[in-house]
């Protein structure tokens, strides 16, 4: 997908609270923006997730995520390192 350069402003704690964050989970900025961005688009979109969201298996599975990414025992991994550089 085509990748355009975006200028924003943010709080200066905002903006240091992102970038540690995103240090500490291995994103860069731009990696961890376009993730929120994506689920709120998708959120936005309701893309099947009511049926998604209806199988108990997901939603156990959806919690136990959460909980995880929340308590910080969750390892996050950039595209490269997932798919290279392709």
């Amino acid at each position: 997908m085509k990748k355009v350069r975006v200028n924003i402003t943010l709080d200066d704690d905002l903006s240091k609270f992102l970038k540690g964050f995103s240090l500490s989970q291995r994103l860069s900025m731009s990696e961890l923006i376009n993730q929120w961005a994506l689920s709120l688009k998708r959120a936005q979109e309701n893309q099947g997730m009511e049926i998604i969201l209806s199988s108990p298996e997901f939603y156990e599975s959806l919690l136990k995520t959460l909980e995880e990414s929340r308590s910080g025992k969750m390892k996050w991994h950039g595209h490269e390192e997932v798919f290279g550089n392709e």
